[in-house]
């Protein structure tokens, strides 16, 4: 699978992952110490891979790897939707088709095909909301490992 990021950066892998576990795991800013005002990351660096994701929309996390590479390193990271997300997102629209279903057959006659529709637009608009939010998050983390390194001489 090809990378979603292709960085090569003119800094050790150890300098690399430090500057990554340093970024993650911590209290963002916050407005009169209640509201959030930027993403909170967390995740976790072990050995020359790391995991990131944004604390409260957990549904993408960004996978990355850093490699030695001559003057500095290569950073390679991924987008991926870990088997949790996957599952709930299954249950969500099962849940959703039986709920729907029990509405459409609660009347006494056949399922008409306005009340078909209606359940299929419910699906499509719910999946284009899933799938918005995706993008979203992945703009974030893009912007979050871009930003991470943008002070980084490349090579």
């Amino acid at each position: 699978m090809t990378p979603a990021i292709s960085i090569d950066v003119g800094t050790a892998p150890s300098g690399a992952l430090a500057r990554i576990s340093a970024a993650i795991n911590r209290r963002p800013k916050r407005v009169l110490g209640v509201l959030k005002v930027e993403n909170e990351y967390v995740g976790y660096v072990h050995g020359d891979r790391f995991e990131v994701w944004e604390r409260r929309q957990r549904a993408i996390h960004a996978v990355g790897t850093v490699k030695s590479r001559a003057g500095g390193s290569h950073i390679e990271v991924r987008f991926v939707i870990p088997a949790r997300t996957r599952i709930l997102v299954v249950l969500f629209f099962a849940l959703y088709a039986v709920v729907a279903w029990g509405l459409a057959v609660r009347s006494e006659d056949a399922v008409t095909a306005q009340e078909l529709v209606a359940a299929v637009g419910g699906a499509v608009a719910l999946g284009l909301i899933f799938v918005l939010a995706g993008v979203r998050q992945r703009s974030d983390l893009r912007r979050f490992v871009e930003r991470l390194f943008g002070d980084v001489p490349r090579i």
